[in-house]
């Protein structure tokens, strides 16, 4: 069942990417480093798209789904860099695409190794004979 609920966060963020990148010139404020900001921009994006694939479940991240949150969030990379190439004042920068996708993948696979500990203590607890949240649990 697709929880649209947990896809508003997603084409949200996307929305505001594209806006920004619409923008005539840096959308950054010059006090904050241009690689910062996007590593944090595609790294929020690649955990919110993976949110999303997991269906809002522990349970949800796996290889697969951590796979495709850093392939689609590389390929949005990648389309907001040639996007840009049509916007006045911006250029498209391939150290930019190169940082997006860094930093989307440290974050799904923080994620995803999060995943594995949940389930592991879930599955401890289980055979310890003690009641304990399951790897079903929602994500944050």
């Amino acid at each position: 069942m697709v929880r649209v609920w947990l896809w508003v966060p997603v084409a949200a963020h996307m929305g505001l990417i594209y806006a920004s990148s619409s923008m005539r010139g840096s959308a950054v404020p010059s006090v904050l480093p241009d690689k910062l900001v996007h590593g944090a921009v595609y790294g929020l994006l690649g955990g919110l798209l993976l949110r999303a694939l997991a269906g809002g479940r522990w349970a949800g991240v796996t290889a697969w789904t951590a796979a495709a949150a850093v392939a689609i969030t590389i390929a949005y990379g990648a389309s907001d860099e040639w996007h840009q190439s049509f916007v006045p004042g911006r250029t498209p920068e391939l150290g930019d695409l190169v940082v997006d996708s860094l930093a989307a993948t440290v974050v799904v696979l923080a994620v995803w190794a999060w995943s594995i500990i949940v389930a592991s203590r879930a599955h401890a607890t289980r055979r310890a004979g003690h009641a304990a949240p399951t790897s079903t649990e929602r994500l944050p």
